[in-house]
């Protein structure tokens, strides 16, 4: 099974999906580490990327998933057409859907990453909700009490994999 765990920036897509791959005993893969430096440094700046800029990171992240048999990536997949872009054969997406106002307080307090408060508005414009014909998406309600590891539990069985 390769898994998606996709959303916003904050949504604990990183944090749940190295969560994730762990208890099913399968790689982890950032999306984040596939961007070009430039990319970074333009959401470093708060500016969205373009499709023309997602287009090459997408196809990187293709392959990537279809190099390996069992995956669990973070990626922000905000539009179908990115999720369109991903899908494959054993591809299911996570989708982490956090309140707007637990993504802000998470962002404010978040060091040491490129994509800071100042990007949230224009990823939350960006995103396109999974819709009901979109199967091969699981939704995954966060609470602002909601631990990693019980994420983790939570997503596991909602996916239907065996875990530790």
């Amino acid at each position: 099974m390769r898994v998606v765990v996709m959303g916003v920036s904050g949504s604990g897509k990183t944090t749940v999906g190295r969560e994730v791959a762990a208890r099913a005993g399968w790689p982890f893969l950032d999306g984040d580490d596939f961007h070009t430096p430039q990319a970074r440094a333009r959401m470093a700046r708060g500016e969205g990327l373009t499709d023309a800029d997602r287009a090459p990171w997408l196809a990187r992240l293709r392959s990537r998933l279809e190099a390996l048999p069992d995956v669990v990536l973070a990626c922000s997949a905000l539009r179908r057409a990115y999720r369109d872009a991903l899908r494959g054969p054993g591809v299911t997406f996570l989708f982490l859907n956090v309140p707007r106002d637990l993504l802000q307080a998470r962002l404010a307090v978040r060091t040491g990453h490129y994509a800071g408060p100042g990007l949230l508005p224009s990823q939350l414009a960006t995103l396109e909700a999974p819709a009901p014909e979109e199967r091969d998406v699981v939704i995954l309600d966060v609470m602002a009490d909601d631990t990693p590891a019980r994420l983790a539990k939570r997503a596991l069985s909602a996916l239907g994999v065996a875990h530790a």
